[in-house]
């Protein structure tokens, strides 16, 4: 039951970190990030070989050389990154083939580590489902330990069953003034 509460707990606040609204959630990095490259009419559910690189020379130089530098998407977003191909039919990014194959190494995409974040919006239309940039200027604040509290009460216990409540509080923000992370947003239609 722990590893269940462990993994719900993780998802939402990795989904929080990513698009949050800042008020009553932490900042997501989407929300604090600002706009890279915008999709062309016709993208609302894709993206090009292009739009990559427009997005990783959206941001500045200097946001692109350190080791947080990254891509970030969906996992349904680097099946679609799997699938470009060059005009020969090849596909422009076969993972593991950048760094030689290595045991457990991330994928590159561009040269760059790919992150996948189940968090990030799928593509869909003006979704924000790239990210790129130096993505160790998003600051993570731990604000209080997880509180965990078990309710074994007649309410539960008729029922067969224990409960379960825990509290956690968070922040989160891109500390930047200077685009250090950007996105890419899928056209309206």
């Amino acid at each position: 039951a722990k590893d269940l509460l462990a993994m719900r707990i993780g998802r939402i606040t990795s989904k929080h970190f990513v698009t949050g609204n800042g008020t009553t959630q932490p900042k997501g990095i989407l929300t604090a990030a600002t706009l890279g490259k915008a999709g062309a009419t016709g993208s609302a559910t894709s993206f090009t070989y292009d739009d990559l690189v427009d997005l990783q020379h959206s941001v500045d130089p200097v946001y692109r050389g350190g080791p947080g530098v990254c891509f970030l998407m969906h996992d349904t977003t680097m099946a679609a990154a799997r699938k470009i191909k060059d005009l020969n039919g090849r596909p422009i990014f076969v993972p593991g083939y950048e760094q030689g194959s290595p045991e457990g190494a991330p994928d590159r995409l561009l040269g760059k580590p790919v992150i996948i974040d189940q968090g990030i919006p799928t593509m869909a239309a003006n979704a924000k489902s790239i990210a790129f940039g130096d993505c160790s200027r998003y600051k993570i604040r731990e604000v209080m330990d997880l509180t965990l509290f078990r309710m074994a009460d007649s309410g539960f216990l008729l029922n067969g069953q224990i409960g379960f409540v825990a509290f956690n509080r968070q922040g989160g923000n891109l500390i930047d003034v200077g685009g250090a992370v950007k996105y890419f947003q899928n056209s309206a239609s």
